[in-house]
């Protein structure tokens, strides 16, 4: 799969140093429901973004993939096709993270499985046009430091999918 950015605190800070942790791998995707595309959204963060979660222990990219679009969108997957990888090493944090993403077309849509902690804290599925999604997930004004990586990662990944489905 493609490298479709790389963000450091370079990029997020203006500050330069690497983060040597062992990376964490998730699986994300733009998510097509016909006209819509799916944007989860986090009233307590302020938050837009793509569907997508970690990889847990033994299972692979797809089946992660899969199983995250399950929980955050209802849908199960039918066409899944790559769309490139987004690496963040937060020197900060000492974190450092190994994005996947993908482009869904949901299957089948039913309703999200939220886990205890995502419905406390206010995050809903919500269905947008393209263009809505790009202004929700753009216009946000990250308050933290992970917030800035959240929308940076999400943004390249979008701006991808524009270029490699809107300008060939």
């Amino acid at each position: 799969m493609k490298l479709i950015a790389e963000i450091t605190d370079k990029e997020i800070l203006g500050t330069d140093g690497l983060s040597s942790s062992k990376p964490r791998y998730t699986a994300r995707a733009i998510v097509k429901n016909g006209d819509l595309y799916a944007v989860i959204h986090s009233e307590k963060f302020h938050k837009y973004s793509l569907p997508g979660g970690g990889v847990d222990d033994g299972e692979d990219i797809i089946t992660a993939l899969k199983r995250e679009i399950l929980e955050e969108t209802g849908c199960t997957c039918g066409k899944i096709s790559e769309l490139g990888i987004v690496k963040e090493n937060r020197e900060q944090a000492d974190y450092t993270q190994i994005s996947y993403y993908y482009v869904v077309e949901a299957d089948s849509v039913s309703v999200p499985h939220f886990t205890n902690e995502e419905i406390s804290s206010g995050t809903e599925l919500q269905w947008h046009t393209l263009s809505e999604m790009i202004k929700l997930i753009n216009d946000i004004q990250p308050k933290t430091y992970q917030q800035q990586y959240l929308k940076a990662r999400d943004v390249a990944a979008l701006e991808e999918y524009v270029k490699v489905e809107y300008n060939g």
